[in-house]
């Protein structure tokens, strides 16, 4: 119940080139920004879109292959979908949305309607069982979408954007709700979300989606820990800074920084922006690394304050309320950023 698959096709301008593989019982995060070609992707595995390039199998099965003409119509892939705006049939309730896929795959009305009610009740839906869209919440919706897609026994599961309707009380509980039925879900899960905590609840591995290309795949925690890209480092809230280094010294857009240990050639490496002290004076003491940088701006971020810094370093600084109003910062000021050489993570390019 696994899914391989090398897609590639043209839309107008754009170019999508994938290569992933997903093996039973496991999910995969897709994450990526508007317009990198992560629905697309889906949509082509689904069958929704044919491949001009490539191959997709599903469990073993060759269903999308140009160069054997190879074409298997959408609803022969054994692929459950759910969709980010559900795309639940209106006049339809929730029990006949669920039995409509077996139904269609020629199951009996009466047992048809016998898997919908185990499935609603699964999800805690019994109530609903009667209800027509309209009247469900986001939260039941998504339940019942994904209810419809497991109804029919799927081996690939396709998950576009499922929590991005919910406001952020619901998507809380539907987020661990889902999580529950993923991992007792036998087959493959693809999962495209741009909320990187989906990906961490949800997912065991990523793969980072930029213009049509693979930037980066792996284990969460190593794709966390060493983004290679600046989408990635954003999602996940660090400073991502790319640059060369020789012993102890790395060389970032002409800036130098002291790190530790000894390295070589082109690196990443990251700051987090809890380790960027701000200074009104040149600092003394303990940091090896010091510049002076103007405020470019300054967002809150929950209970902390982000500073960006432009000069010959930019950098993103985390800080307290506190601290901004000590030390009277605003949009335009000449500040001083700090690092200890302990706090810069270095890793090959």
């Amino acid at each position: 119940m696994s899914v391989d698959a090398a897609v590639s096709l043209q839309l107008g301008t754009f170019d999508l080139a994938v290569e992933l593989a997903v093996p039973a019982g496991s999910v995969t995060a897709v994450l990526g920004p508007n317009g990198a070609g992560k629905s697309t992707l889906l949509r082509a595995i689904a069958g929704l879109v044919a491949c001009e390039g490539g191959r997709i199998a599903i469990d073993g099965t060759v269903v999308d292959d140009p160069s054997t003409r190879t074409f298997v119509v959408p609803e022969r892939r054994r692929v459950g979908v759910v969709f980010q705006d559900y795309l639940l049939f209106p006049h339809l309730t929730a029990l006949e949305n669920v039995a409509f896929g077996p139904r269609a795959r020629g199951t009996s009305k009466a047992e048809a309607r016998a898997d919908a009610a185990r499935w609603l009740a699964a999800m805690g839906l019994e109530e609903q069982a009667r209800t027509k869209p309209r009247h469900l919440s986001g939260g039941q919706a998504q339940r019942v979408a994904l209810a419809r897609a497991l109804a029919t026994a799927p081996r690939l599961l396709l998950l576009d954007e499922p929590l991005a309707a919910l406001d952020a009380g619901t998507r809380i509980e539907v987020r661990r709700d889902l999580r529950r039925h993923l991992a007792a879900f036998a087959g493959a899960t693809i999962l495209v979300t741009h909320d990187p905590l989906d990906a961490l609840a949800l997912a065991d591995r990523v793969v980072v989606l930029e213009q049509g290309q693979v930037t980066q795949a792996g284990p969460i925690a190593e794709v966390t820990r060493r983004p290679r890209s600046e989408h990635v480092a954003r999602l996940i809230g660090t400073n991502l800074l790319r640059g060369t280094t020789a012993g102890d010294r790395l060389l970032v857009d002409g800036a130098e920084l002291t790190v530790v240990g000894q390295h070589t050639g082109p690196v990443f490496a990251t700051i987090a922006p809890s380790a960027v002290a701000l200074h009104r004076e040149a600092p003394s003491g303990s940091p090896r690394n010091q510049w002076l940088g103007r405020i470019d701006s300054i967002d809150l971020l929950g209970d902390r304050i982000r500073v960006r810094l432009t000069g010959p370093l930019g950098i993103v600084a985390e800080v307290t309320p506190a601290a901004v109003a000590e030390l009277g910062l605003v949009e335009g000021d000449e500040v001083w950023a700090a690092v200890k050489a302990t706090e810069i993570e270095v890793y090959a390019e």
